[in-house]
């Protein structure tokens, strides 16, 4: 089920148009002063992190499926790319964060959430992607 959803996004948009579009959104939601309004409700203590993790294993994974899409495989190199510069661009956002005056300050519970996030991105699109590639 998952997989043809995938696979009708990859129909609809090219590669690296997903992607593009969850660094847009990531951009946006860290980095305008509240992208959210005034009213963003508190949901546990805490949840600002797992949300910090989504964001950036979704940007890992979403990655990870237009190098699958463009080039039909992901090397173990390209993922530990992909891996990687997603965790600094969480990173480079925090530090933006503290650098910028517009209402927003960096966090470092907040990059390690980024970087954990990433990782467990990359890994979880390595778990499904032979499920992915089977439905191509």
């Amino acid at each position: 089920m998952i997989a043809a959803f995938i696979r009708r996004i990859y129909s609809i948009l090219p590669p690296g148009v997903p992607g593009g579009l969850v660094i847009a959104a990531i951009l946006y939601l860290t980095l305008a002063p509240q992208p959210l309004g005034d009213d963003t409700p508190e949901l546990f203590y805490g949840a600002d992190k797992v949300v910090h993790a989504i964001m950036f294993g979704a940007m890992s994974f979403v990655l990870s499926l237009d190098r699958l899409m463009w080039r039909g495989s992901v090397s173990r190199r390209a993922l530990i790319i992909i891996a990687i510069v997603s965790a600094a661009t969480g990173i480079v956002i925090e530090f933006l964060q503290t650098c910028m005056d517009a209402g927003r300050s960096g966090d470092a519970a907040d990059g390690v959430a980024d970087v954990v996030g990433a990782a467990a991105g990359a890994l979880i699109f390595r778990v499904t992607e032979s499920k992915i590639k089977r439905h191509q």
